[in-house]
């Protein structure tokens, strides 16, 4: 899984538009992010996870963190990401397989991620829905 990180940011480094160092700086820390977002939701601390999903007007979806209980996330994966030129904005694709413990059965969540990097906190954010466990 970490060669596909580093692959994904050598190939990231290595397209036009990324002379910058602050670009580079960036697009370092989304992989960062990405990585600890996917750990976040593996080991179940699904509260860290949810931190990264804030709008950019400053808001976090509705979601009942009380309802996952019951889900267990056995992999993350990023799929083929698109980092804008000056790498403030990423649309990725990601799948998501998990364990419904309820009913014992193994499922996968497929859908594009929109993540923005805020200058100010130079963190990145996803304002993308939060995952939806059914």
């Amino acid at each position: 899984m970490r060669i596909l990180y580093g692959l994904f940011l050598i190939l990231l480094l290595a397209t036009g538009g990324c002379n910058n160092i602050n670009v580079k700086n960036q697009v370092s820390k989304l992989d960062t992010s990405l990585r600890h977002y996917g750990a976040d939701l593996r080991w179940g601390r699904f509260n860290q996870a949810y931190q990264y999903h804030v709008s950019r007007e400053g808001t976090r979806p509705a979601i009942d963190l009380a309802n996952l209980e019951n889900f267990s996330v056995t992999n993350f994966k990023p799929i083929d990401p698109v980092v804008n030129e000056i790498g403030t904005e990423a649309e990725i694709p990601v799948e998501i397989d998990y364990y419904d413990e309820q009913y014992g059965t193994l499922k996968k969540i497929r859908y594009t991620q929109h993540w923005w990097y805020d200058t100010e906190s130079k963190h990145w954010f996803t304002e993308s829905d939060y995952p939806h466990f059914k």
